[in-house]
């Protein structure tokens, strides 16, 4: 559950929780109370539930020690060649009506005073046994979205599987299949820091379906274990308090800002992790952003030892072994962490950290 950590010189709330999955409102397995119980067994802070094409209204609240809110995945099922699927969140009205036109769907959104994130923006092809769609985002020209999916397991899970032999060994070996974000993703997320505050998010994309192969049975990547892969971690200085308002504006605050970062939790725990930079006497963090005065200073510590990356724009600039990084920056710039673990026989992505703003 909810952690304390000291970055800087500032201590602050972890707030561990999902952000992608369904019910069957759409095409999950489970309902909402029930996601939300096993969410609270896998020891999660929050959960936030995206249908297909559905909002409930009247379903966001405790369950157990986990909040359950409640969000949209919007797409045209109408559209030639499948694409563009949207993360809605901190809405009050379903918004699926205007899914055919996604600049229109990100306008209707912020009139509530939403906010969305591009899903699983790109994709790969599935093998062809698999009846999986390569829906990546095409309509890059959109303006005034938050943020993209960085990390999107059931993406990077299906993709994996290159024949049948594989989804038989995935679907009780998953860890073999997972191993970090895509490099396109990444390429693309640096490409849209070099101009505008994106944040990113990691999500399960959870559904619960069982699938079969001639006699075997399996509900591969079941919630449970999908809630302890994939996670999101928020930041905030101050406790969730148990009413529904207060916690709900400060997990949008830091979701929408960036404030926390993406970890990957079967090579090992990742709360706990700092990342902070300081010019002067003033100090910012993940989804911050920081005025350069004069040596400007970064620093991160990791819950263990990891390789880790530090990047300036897109390019690394310093690496590490061990549990901490120290770097002397010369200039402003977009800063992220990256870390990577051994784990399943191979370098697996870790740890991918928001950016901190230094202009």
């Amino acid at each position: 559950m909810a952690y304390t950590v000291q970055i800087g010189g500032r201590p602050f709330y972890g707030l561990r929780g999902n952000l992608h999955m369904h019910t069957t409102d759409s095409d999950g397995t489970v309902s909402h109370q029930e996601l939300g119980r096993i969410a609270a067994e896998a020891g999660l802070d929050f959960i936030i539930v995206t249908d297909h094409n559905t909002y409930r209204r009247g379903l966001e609240g405790r369950v157990g020690n986990t909040l359950l809110l409640v969000g949209e995945e919007v797409h045209d099922p109408h559209r030639e060649r499948q694409s563009s699927h949207t993360l809605c969140f901190n809405i009050h009205e379903d918004v699926a009506q205007h899914a055919a036109h996604p600049q229109e769907l990100l306008d209707a959104v912020a009139a509530q005073g939403g906010f969305c994130f591009l899903a699983h923006p790109f994709e790969r092809d599935a093998a062809a046994f698999l009846p999986e769609p390569n829906i990546s985002w095409r309509d890059w020209e959109v303006t005034g979205y938050a943020g993209i999916e960085l990390w999107n397991y059931m993406s990077e899970f299906k993709a994996s599987l290159k024949s049948r032999a594989h989804a038989v060994l995935y679907a009780f070996l998953p860890k073999l299949a997972i191993s970090g974000p895509y490099p396109e993703t990444l390429r693309k997320w640096d490409e849209l820091l070099r101009t505008r505050r994106t944040s990113a998010l990691g999500g399960a994309d959870a559904h619960g379906t069982v699938y079969h192969m001639g006699p075997l049975s399996r509900a591969v990547q079941p919630y449970d274990h999908l809630f302890r892969c994939v996670n999101t971690h928020l930041l905030s200085e101050e406790p969730l308090t148990g009413d529904l308002e207060h916690d709900k504006a400060t997990i949008y605050g830091a979701l929408r800002a960036g404030r926390g970062f993406v970890g990957y939790e079967q090579p090992g725990a990742v709360a706990g992790l700092s990342f902070w930079a300081r010019s002067g006497s003033a100090e910012a963090t993940m989804g911050e952003t920081l005025e350069l005065h004069n040596a400007l200073q970064l620093r991160a510590t990791v819950p263990a030892p990891a390789m880790l990356r530090l990047l300036r724009d897109g390019r690394t600039i310093a690496q590490s072994r061990g549990r901490e990084l120290a770097f002397m920056a010369p200039k402003p710039g977009v800063y992220r962490l990256e870390a990577y673990r051994r784990y399943a026989g191979r370098l697996r992505g870790w740890v991918f950290s928001n950016p901190i703003y230094v202009r």
